[in-house]
């Protein structure tokens, strides 16, 4: 009676992935070719690999282009097929290292987010008002005056004689925060019933000049005056805003901390 080698997982495995020595590979070659339920074990560990490249190939098209890295790639050594089991194996192994890939983008390794810049935080703020945020609020030019200058303490800049923008009405200011210093948000209200919002904070010493841009689906301008940064934003209109940007950006240059 010819005994029947019991192969193991982990040979057959090997066996699948094309690492089996030759003595192995030939012993579960030849195993397969009388052993009806030794090609069932096969059958179970053998992965279906077309929806697997189909996958990945999937992934990788919307993946990132990778970073350039300073790699030195080997000479490819040549490898004998080995019999049926071993079809697919190149072609499984593109798919993985292509998964791999986009895994480094889009799943575990991913890099850290940089940070979010201030302009960044009152986009998405200033993106959830609407006309009814600000139509309810009706300040007396008296209340004006006493919230402007609650939040020119807060600043340590003088925002008491902010200038009147065309087309724009005061709603209120409020002091908000970012990184631990206070940021300054005065509320408008065009008169189309668009909300606008001028906000300043502390900054570097550097003038900028007037830019114009957008955030969250809205325009911006900003500016910078030695000490701190200027941001006007609002709506989707970019000419109403550059006009408006204009009349604080003259008034800042005058201003002193």
């Amino acid at each position: 009676m010819t005994d029947v080698r019991h192969f193991s997982d982990e040979e057959l495995t090997a066996f699948l992935d094309g690492e089996a020595g030759d003595a192995l590979h030939a012993a579960i070659e030849g195993a397969l070719e009388t052993d009806a339920v030794l090609a069932e074990r096969m059958a179970a560990l053998d992965l279906p690999l077309g929806p697997i490249v189909d996958a990945y190939d999937a992934l990788l098209a919307t993946a990132p282009p990778m970073p350039a890295f300073d790699v030195v790639i080997p000479e490819p050594v040549a490898a004998r097929p080995r019999g049926l089991w071993a079809k697919g194996v190149g072609l499984f192994g593109t798919g993985l290292a292509a998964g791999l890939a986009v895994a480094v983008f889009t799943g575990f390794g991913t890099p850290e987010p940089q940070p979010r810049g201030w302009i960044s935080f009152v986009a998405s703020y200033q993106a959830l008002y609407t006309t009814a945020t600000l139509a309810g609020a009706t300040p007396s030019s008296q209340e004006a005056e006493v919230q402007l200058a609650s939040v020119s303490d807060a600043l340590g800049l003088d925002l008491t004689d902010l200038p009147v923008a065309e087309g724009l009405t005061f709603k209120r200011a409020q002091v908000l925060g970012f990184n631990g210093k206070p940021l300054i948000q005065i509320a408008y209200l065009r008169e189309d019933g668009t909300p606008v919002a001028l906000c300043i904070i502390a900054s570097g010493p550097d003038d900028k000049p007037l830019s114009m841009g957008e955030a969250e689906g809205l325009d911006i301008a900003r500016w910078n005056t030695p000490g701190f940064g200027f941001l006007l934003i609002g709506g989707e209109d970019a000419a109403p805003l550059a006009q408006e940007a204009e009349t604080f950006r003259d008034w800042s240059r005058d201003i002193e901390a």
